[in-house]
């Protein structure tokens, strides 16, 4: 499945679906696949693409938002436009400074709020027989296991358990369980006063050494360097 993208804009635009133009009206929010680009580099249309397994975390938080299954064959529409006021956008526009996870979840419930029964089907559709593969990679994401590992114990050979990954996370498997290992020692780091190797060994890494390298490298500080800035300041804080 490719990547769902999501454009929205004040002033619209005309774009590329197809190797056709659509023009998209001021205001608008759209979901679309196939890519749809902008023609010309005067509008202010922004564009983001997801994949199944952002939409997998979304879905656990709008589950009980959606209408009823679709029950019968459904038909994705190239390019599905959801008017919308002016602070609507200007919320997307500061949502997009942010973590992508904030701007899906905040544009999707919008557009189901407008047009329930289409995005509730596209829900569902999107989600459709990938529960397996996203429960197994959420279950043992921290576990100190190679990606041949993985796909070994998924019961799958290599190359397709890497072609199946990049379709579900538009990353490659050793990419993105690295950013989850990271993000997920960081977390831990601010929240708990675990020691820094127990960290690292719990967060799949096998040793601190390469625990470190890679996390300076992603955060552009070491985990002890972290720490001391988070505690002091947080004395600050408490002095004022």
């Amino acid at each position: 499945m490719q990547a769902v993208r999501l454009l929205f804009g004040k002033y619209g635009g005309k774009v590329y679906v197809d190797d056709k133009v659509q023009v998209i009206a001021p205001n608008s929010v759209v979901v679309a696949h196939n890519g749809p680009v902008p023609c010309n580099t005067g509008s202010d249309i922004q564009y983001f693409d997801f994949y199944p397994a952002d939409f997998q975390r979304l879905y656990a938080d709008v589950v009980d938002l959606l209408g009823a299954p679709h029950r019968t064959l459904f038909w994705r529409d190239p390019i599905r436009m959801v008017k919308a006021q002016a602070e609507v956008i200007s919320v997307l526009e500061l949502l997009a400074q942010g973590t992508p996870d904030t701007l899906l979840r905040f544009a999707y419930i919008y557009c189901l709020g407008v047009d329930r029964r289409y995005f509730s089907a596209l829900l569902q559709h999107i989600m459709t027989g990938d529960e397996p593969f996203f429960e197994f990679i959420e279950t043992h994401s921290l576990n100190q296991w190679s990606v041949a590992r993985y796909a070994q114990e998924f019961d799958m050979p290599l190359r397709k358990f890497n072609l199946l990954f990049q379709e579900k996370y538009g990353l490659t498997a050793k990419r993105w369980l690295l950013e989850r290992r990271l993000t997920h020692a960081r977390e831990l780091l601010l929240s708990t006063p675990m020691r820094i190797l127990d960290i690292a060994l719990e967060c799949g890494f096998s040793n601190h050494g390469h625990f470190t390298e890679s996390f300076r490298r992603r955060f552009l500080c070491n985990p002890t360097q972290l720490r001391i800035q988070t505690n002091l300041i947080s004395a600050i804080n408490d002095a004022e």
